[in-house]
């Protein structure tokens, strides 16, 4: 089973998203001509070539509406219920970690953090406990704890605890710090930057210019259902 990066571990560069006919290797996923319909035909989405790879770190920034959340959906393949989608997929990314605007939203609120985080990854009380610490979170004085104890950047951090635990190749962020204060968000993308494993790639929406920058990721802008340009932070 694969480790978990160390706290005390250089991470390597993030390489950015990229377009289908650059890497050398395949994509975790790929979109090309991509265009999302209603039922009656209005267009909602269209992505003309989009690629993420393993270790990529994407942040798809634009206006409330413009369709961050669905592409995050399209990109997840999972699709709202009336919607229609043509165009080419290259890959699927299988096995998806969520990271919701609330922590909370990602844990069941009865069972303790760390037998959940434990049960529903399949992983050891040893390597469950190591994640926790690595985000920040004394398993010996909050494990026992259910979800609603937690304070709102406790609970975003065992979600983050969770991504990681599920060993997933892709992370799906939608808006993950907009709930917080400055300072709790910058707390927040700093046990991000550290904790994901290299291979794991992260996609995230935000209305912020500073969580792309912090995260030294690619932005995508989308804008009325476009996606219209990538470019380094």
């Amino acid at each position: 089973m694969r480790m978990i990066i160390s706290m005390h571990t250089a991470l390597p560069p993030r390489s950015p998203a990229r377009l289908l006919s650059a890497p050398a290797t395949e994509p975790i996923v790929g979109l090309f001509g991509i265009v999302v319909r209603r039922h009656d035909g209005r267009e909602l989405l269209r992505v003309d070539e989009l690629s993420v790879h393993a270790g990529d770190r994407l942040a798809v920034t634009g206006p409330s509406g413009a369709g961050k959340t669905l592409l995050l959906r399209v990109l997840a393949g999972r699709l709202p219920a009336g919607l229609t989608e043509t165009g080419r997929r290259l890959g699927h990314p299988g096995r998806i970690a969520t990271i919701p605007q609330r922590g909370l939203d990602a844990l069941h609120p009865l069972v303790p953090i760390e037998r959940q985080l434990s049960g529903v990854t399949r992983s050891s009380r040893e390597k469950t406990r190591e994640v926790l610490a690595a985000v920040g979170l004394d398993a010996a004085r909050i494990g026992a704890r259910r979800p609603a104890e937690l304070s709102g950047g406790q609970a975003q951090r065992a979600a983050i605890a969770l991504a990681v635990l599920s060993e997933a190749p892709i992370v799906i962020a939608d808006e993950p710090t907009s709930a917080l204060d400055h300072e709790t968000r910058d707390l927040i993308l700093g046990v991000l930057a550290r904790v994901l494993a290299p291979t794991q790639a992260l996609v995230l929406s935000t209305h912020d210019p500073q969580v792309a920058v912090a995260l030294g990721a690619t932005r995508v802008r989308v804008e009325a259902g476009i996606v219209l340009d990538r470019q380094p932070s």
